[in-house]
């Protein structure tokens, strides 16, 4: 791989912004620039595709993946996000993306399932919550695999976020205001507001009347952590290998639909109190999908 022709490519493909910020990158500091130099090498593991050292004033781009060589459209790709990583500082790192992306999926997840909570189990103004929540779960997930994936300069896309800042852009805009400012705060508000539903709406949906919100053991048996109707993490009483991840319960503390391992499986368990069993030991994606549903139209309060 010939380094001019990632050069000729990278010059081909970008503005001349982006280009003078590569020769600045590389002019020598008596010539007004940062003195770095350009390397390709083959690194026995290299997730970025490219590194950048300070230290020692070299950039070095990854010739080669796991699988295959790179191309020189890709060296140019690499060497783009390079700069924009470590010079102008507008792309998020790998670390962060995982990081921060990690915790907002595994964030979402737990907000849709509160959600989810709040519709199985239909106490006043906990079906609107349980939407509301729900829905901004569902935003958060696609927030944090978006930046898992590097969209956005890796900064992942908030949906519902990136439409309140329009709104506050517009509202701006027609106030004769700066139209970014008024994007800012709008994504301030929905951040801030988002939270405080997205906790007191929790709060109102798992807590059951009359019952302590946060208490430490099962059934009294020892072992488990109970949150409101959430039970978790407790021993099974008939299965010796079973464990209970997650118990979701109704106002008299039935549980109404259980995430449990049995026989080395993560199986899930679903009733309608006094009705019937929609799920039994089921693993199937499709089939927990039909017990959800049916708990749902049936309504779990008990």
């Amino acid at each position: 791989m010939n380094i001019e022709l990632v050069i000729d490519h990278f010059v081909d493909n970008n503005d001349e912004e982006m280009t003078l910020v590569l020769l600045k990158t590389l002019a020598l500091p008596e010539q007004g620039g940062l003195g770095y130099t350009l390397k390709l090498f083959n690194p026995a593991v290299d997730m970025d595709g490219w590194e950048f050292d300070h230290t020692a004033k070299t950039i070095h781009l990854d010739t080669s993946g796991v699988f295959s060589t790179y191309s020189t459209a890709q060296l140019s790709e690499a060497l783009k996000e390079a700069l924009e990583t470590e010079i102008l500082q507008t792309r998020a790192s790998l670390l962060s993306r995982v990081g921060w992306g990690t915790g907002k999926v595994v964030l979402g997840v737990v907000e849709s399932g509160v959600g989810l909570v709040g519709i199985l189990i239909p106490e006043p103004a906990t079906t609107a919550g349980g939407v509301v929540v729900l829905t901004l779960g569902v935003n958060t997930i696609t927030d944090g695999f978006t930046q898992l994936a590097g969209a956005n300069k890796g900064h992942g896309y908030n949906i519902l976020g990136e439409g309140a800042g329009y709104v506050g852009a517009g509202i701006a805009d027609l106030a004769g205001k700066d139209p970014e400012l008024g994007r800012m705060i709008g994504k301030g508000v929905f951040f801030a507001s988002s939270v405080a539903v997205g906790s007191f709406g929790s709060i109102k949906i798992l807590r059951i009347p009359n019952q302590t919100f946060l208490r430490l053991g099962v059934g009294g048996r020892p072992g488990g952590l109970q949150v409101g109707r959430l039970d978790l993490m407790y021993g099974s009483s008939r299965a010796k290998d079973g464990l209970t991840i997650l118990s979701i319960n109704n106002n008299a503390n039935q549980s109404i639909l259980r995430f449990v391992t049995h026989n080395g499986r993560l199986v899930v368990n679903g009733r309608i109190v006094g009705v019937a069993k929609v799920l039994k030991h089921e693993s199937s994606a499709k089939e927990i999908l039909k017990g959800i549903l049916k708990l749902l139209i049936h309504g779990a309060k008990s």
